[in-house]
């Protein structure tokens, strides 16, 4: 099974129903599991390789707001986060190929 990550990052306002937007972005076809530990950014594991079909999807469900979706090398990584979230990346790139 051949895995892609993305970044998905948008801008927050007070307008969208967060609870509803999580429900529905984990629940795409496209995403195998998902990281959050950033307020308005998302790790997407996916099988895809092509970011325009999970871009299609992340579009349902906020057709009006703007967003960037790329792909990412998880191998290649640094920051400030916690370390159950360092966990879930390490562990997600083993299963990268």
């Amino acid at each position: 099974m051949n895995r892609t990550a993305y970044i998905l990052t948008f801008d927050r306002d007070d307008n969208l129903d967060y609870k509803s937007f999580h429900k529905l972005l984990i629940n795409c076809p496209s995403v195998i599991t998902w990281w959050h530990y950033i307020k308005s950014c998302y790790i997407l594991i996916s099988e895809t390789k092509n970011a325009t079909i999970l871009q299609q999807e992340i579009k349902g469900i906020i057709p009006n707001k703007r967003f960037l979706l790329i792909e990412v090398n998880l191998k290649n990584r640094n920051g400030w986060l916690p370390l159950e979230a360092w966990e879930w990346i390490r562990k997600q790139t083993l299963k990268i190929k």
